[in-house]
C-alpha cells in the first residue's frame, strides 16, 4: 500500500487514475479546486478542496498529511489546463493561467512535499504530453508549459537519482473535458472532434500505474502514449 497525492483529481484522467489507484488498495488523497470538494475521508480515500496555484494551500495539506500519514509516497501532478488559440490571438490572462497552474502550481506541490518524498525514498509522477517535445500551430503558451514540466522532471532526476524516483507521462490527445477550457470558438470547433477519437482517460491511468509498480530496482523516466488512430 502506498500513500499518494493526486491533483486534479476530479475528472478525465485524474478521476480515472484514482479509481486505479484506490482499487488496488493504495491510501490515496485526492485534491481539486472544483466541484465543491470540501473534506471526506472514507479511510482509504481523503478528498480536500485545494488549488495547486496557492501555496498556502498545497502547504496545509502536506502538514495535515503528515500528521495524519506519517508522510506520503507517491505524488502525481495532474492538474493542468490548457487553451487553443494562436499567438496573435491569444489572451493574456490565459497564457497566465495555463503558466500559474501547469508549471507553478507543480512546483508548488514539489516544494511542499519533496522532504516526505525523499525520507520515504518515493516517487514523483508528472504529467507532460507529446507536447512536452514538439510545439503545435495554436498551442505555442501551452507547449511551453509542457516542455517546462519535461525539463523539471529531467533536473529532479539528475540531482537527486538516489533520492525519489520521477516519471513523466506523456499522452498525446485524450478524450476529456480538457478541450473546453478554450474561449476562440472556431479553434474549439477545429480540435472538438480530433481529441473526442483520443485516448480514453483510463489508458493513460494505466500507464500511470504501470510507472508506479514498476520493480524497486528500475526507474521508468519517460512513458509516451499516442491514441491507435487505426482504432477510430
Amino acid at each position: 500500500m502506498k500513500r499518494i497525492i493526486l491533483t486534479g483529481a476530479s475528472s478525465g484522467i485524474g478521476k480515472a487514475t484514482a479509481s486505479l489507484l484506490i482499487a488496488q488498495g493504495n491510501r490515496v488523497c485526492l485534491l481539486s479546486r472544483s466541484i465543491g470538494m470540501e473534506h471526506r475521508d472514507s479511510g482509504r480515500e481523503i478528498a480536500m478542496r485545494c488549488d495547486v496555484r496557492d501555496y498556502a494551500s498545497v502547504q496545509s495539506v502536506s502538514d495535515r498529511l503528515k500528521k495524519e500519514w506519517g508522510g506520503v509516497d507517491v505524488l502525481i501532478n495532474n492538474a493542468g489546463l490548457g487553451y487553443f488559440d494562436s499567438v496573435l490571438n491569444g489572451k493574456i490572462e490565459e497564457w497566465h493561467n495555463m503558466f500559474d497552474t501547469n508549471v507553478k502550481g507543480l512546483l508548488n506541490c514539489i516544494h511542499a512535499f519533496l522532504p516526505d518524498l525523499i525520507s520515504s525514498g518515493g516517487h514523483i509522477l508528472n504529467i507532460g504530453s507529446v507536447a512536452s517535445h514538439q510545439v503545435f500551430p495554436n498551442s505555442g503558451v501551452y507547449c511551453a508549459t509542457k516542455h517546462a514540466v519535461f525539463a523539471i522532471s529531467e533536473a529532479i532526476r539528475l540531482e537527486l537519482p538516489d533520492k525519489v524516483r520521477v516519471t513523466t507521462i506523456s499522452p498525446g490527445s485524450v478524450n476529456t473535458p480538457f478541450i473546453r477550457s478554450t474561449s476562440n470558438e472556431e479553434m474549439l470547433k477545429q480540435y472538438k472532434d480530433y481529441f473526442a477519437a483520443g485516448l480514453s482517460p483510463e489508458a493513460v491511468a494505466q500507464q500511470i500505474l504501470h510507472a508506479i509498480n514498476a520493480p524497486e530496482e528500475s526507474v521508468i523516466t519517460e512513458i509516451i502514449i499516442r491514441p491507435n488512430r487505426r482504432m477510430k
